[in-house]
């Protein structure tokens, strides 16, 4: 028997910059989207990017099994893309190891909840788009 804890670990080092510069030396600010556990942090974008985070790694961990048929350990890379409105609109495996944990991987950051409030750019609701890292071990 698997057991869960050792099915999977996510590691989330999103690659979504909280600041990025444009040609004209700018600051724009980029937040990612909320979800409702992290909807008491207000105005502070690295809690919001730390809650962020420990949601989604904690949501893989239940939600990820163990393919049969996977036998070995590897990282999968799978980006997210939100919406301006907040919802998960694409996912798709950028690279993989192996096709059974790719399968897997972007099986489980589909059932990702829709988040109360959408991503934004300098204020804005916009679209935005990060990279989850997966991580198979047993």
């Amino acid at each position: 028997m698997l057991i869960r804890s050792l099915l999977a670990s996510a590691f989330l080092s999103l690659s979504l910059p909280l600041m990025a510069q444009s040609a004209d030396h700018i600051s724009v600010v980029q937040t990612l989207p909320v979800f409702e556990t992290c909807a008491h942090i207000q105005g502070d974008q690295n809690e919001q990017q730390v809650c962020f985070n420990r949601f989604v790694m904690n949501h893989l961990m239940n939600e990820l099994q163990w393919p049969e048929g996977l036998k070995e350990n590897g990282k999968v890379f799978v980006e997210l893309k939100f919406d301006a409105t907040g919802h998960l609109a694409e996912v798709k495996c950028l690279r993989s190891y192996d096709d059974l944990a790719k399968e897997e991987a972007v099986r489980a950051i589909r059932t990702l909840p829709d988040p109360i409030r959408p991503g934004t750019v300098a204020g804005e609701a916009a679209p935005v788009s990060m990279v989850v890292p997966v991580m198979f071990t047993r």
